[in-house]
């Protein structure tokens, strides 16, 4: 068998089926479905799963390196994620791509993202970018299950999180546009090829060159970049009237931003715990930990159900008149 094969039939015992309701995790955290359920048929290869940075994760003990992978002593951060990124397409048949991006002059790095993604779904239905610094916590979970919770429609063009809320400097504003609405985060993108997708992704990857956007020039390298540019213009030219087609959707932020303890931070407002989509914007370095936590726990959910499914074969017991009495009744 192939390695994808072999994977489809690894994880298949776990899979997440679409008709259910439900999703409760390892901790007993019941998540639910909303009322539509747009997706009711696997997507598969009309996905793809982007990885996009202008950094080359080849180097000692990463990824891409020909030499055998520690885990236990990786630092870095885009090689845990990635694989678990990787992983996640495996398992639900979603294509996926590692895209190594040229620096684009005079702009911060992840103005890449607009441009790439233009490019790409051209040849996708959806098309969704994660982070270097994000994983996604429960890989039997598919992302059609999570288009339902969302609500996220055959006419939905593009969705993203709701970004967490700091102070920046004293500022408690510092994560909303120049009308008080919160940004949207762009560590996590899902975009779909349908309505005006392709020209709103070109209005975004253009708008530091002013001619559509008065003023969008200053977010090349100022904070937060392409994010700022997106929710100050794009959202409000491209979000649709909210009654009959909704272009632009808002993912809640406990769902795909922050994670455990960010909250803990007296200058964060909201409590984001990235309950799918983990997104370690201020401690980068935790990737790895939830990267770590998020394939073990799979994995160990395999395990469970392989040896639950064939328990008269595995499990041996004795009670109290078996053979161990002999030895032990003196």
């Amino acid at each position: 068998p192939t390695f994808e094969e072999s994977i489809d039939a690894l994880y298949n015992s776990i899979r997440h089926r679409l008709d259910t309701e439900e999703y409760i995790d390892e901790a007993g955290y019941v998540f639910n479905q909303s009322g539509h359920r747009y997706w009711q048929v696997p997507l598969k290869k009309d996905v793809l799963i982007l990885d996009i940075d202008t950094r080359k994760p080849n180097g000692k003990n990463e990824l891409w390196n020909k030499q055998k992978l520690n885990w236990e002593s990786l630092e870095s951060m885009m090689s845990a994620s990635f694989m678990n990124h990787f992983l996640y397409s495996r398992i639900h048949g979603y294509d996926y791509k590692f895209f190594n991006a040229a620096h684009m002059p005079n702009h911060y790095d992840t103005w890449i993202k607009p441009h790439i993604l233009s490019s790409l779904l051209q040849s996708y239905r959806f098309v969704i970018f994660i982070d270097a610094d994000a994983t996604i916590q429960h890989l039997s979970v598919p992302l059609e299950w999570l288009f339902n919770r969302w609500s996220i429609t055959p006419t939905t063009s593009i969705a993203m999180p709701v970004d967490t809320k700091i102070v920046v400097n004293g500022d408690a504003e510092a994560s909303c546009d120049s009308k008080g609405r919160t940004v949207l985060n762009t560590g996590f993108i899902v975009v779909q090829r349908v309505g005006r997708a392709m020209e709103m992704l070109d209005a975004w990857a253009g708008c530091t060159g002013e001619e559509r956007y008065r003023g969008c020039g200053r977010w090349r390298e100022e904070w937060s970049h392409e994010q700022r540019a997106f929710s100050e213009y794009v959202r409000y030219e491209f979000g649709g009237d909210g009654a009959v087609v909704v272009s632009i959707l808002e993912i809640p932020c406990d769902d795909a931003m922050g994670y455990p303890g960010l909250f803990d931070l007296d200058w964060v407002l909201t409590n984001c715990t990235g309950q799918f989509i983990r997104h370690h914007t201020l401690d980068k370095g935790m990737a790895i930990r939830s990267a770590n936590t998020a394939m073990l726990q799979s994995m160990a959910e395999v395990m469970q159900s392989a040896l639950l499914s064939r328990k008269d074969d595995f499990w041996v017991s004795e009670d109290n008149g078996g053979w161990l009495s002999k030895f032990t009744s003196n």
